[in-house]
């Protein structure tokens, strides 16, 4: 490629990412707010928060959440524009659940093994199944239009993107009313619910962002 040519791709580049990246913070923004009003109009937090806030499971459930709506997000922001590589990234989306894993390996070494299966399916499977993709839709709804300003390469890995990032806020609000904290509960329900999201993420994003 001639030096003019590539200096010509480069600046009509330019513009496609800075609009990409401005959409894809308007949309996180939008995202968050959405979940937040829809979570405390219609769920809330659980009755006991005081007393669970004092309590190491209770709060780790959000160090896994939050890294996942973080990195979910990077990566999203990093697919949706031309050429920049993912690799890194998408090993890091591996953090959240090496977090999950080890915390459910100390609570296998802490608790009676007769009380395991109880922990693992808990007793609010059905709504966290629920509750994730449900508050999930806005956000993802939101994100999908955002990358509709970019030029993704891969338009399901970066609807998958999306979704991911969209499941990670919506179970971060999720967690504060759950009340299965064990680490045996969230590495089985979470990631069902999470997959989901991403699922349909995936399949959205292969419609809706081909050039």
């Amino acid at each position: 490629m001639k030096t003019s040519n590539l200096i010509e791709v480069l600046a009509q580049d330019a513009p496609v990412r800075s609009s990409l990246s401005h959409m894809l913070q308007q949309a996180t923004i939008a995202a968050a707010l959405i979940v937040a009003v829809t979570f405390f109009s219609a769920v809330g937090f659980r009755p006991d928060i005081e007393t669970a806030m004092d309590t190491g499971r209770f709060l780790f459930k959000f160090v896994i959440t939050i890294a996942l709506a973080v990195t979910g997000s990077l990566v999203m922001y990093r697919i949706g524009r031309p050429g920049v590589p993912l690799l890194g990234w998408a090993w890091a989306l591996l953090v959240p659940w090496a977090l999950a894993a080890g915390a459910a390996v100390f609570e296998l070494s802490v608790t009676p093994p007769e009380i395991w299966m109880s922990l693992m399916i808990g007793h609010n499977s059905r709504f966290c199944l629920t509750i994730i993709p449900s508050l999930s839709a806005g956000p993802l709804a939101c994100f999908l239009v955002a990358l509709r300003h970019g030029v993704p390469a891969r338009p399901g890995i970066a609807g998958a993107a999306a979704g991911l990032a969209s499941a990670g806020i919506a179970a971060t609000f999720y967690a504060a009313n759950c009340n299965d904290d064990s680490p045996l509960f969230v590495l089985l329900w979470y990631p069902i619910a999470i997959s989901v999201v991403t699922g349909i993420g995936a399949l959205a994003g292969h419609k809706l962002l081909r050039l």
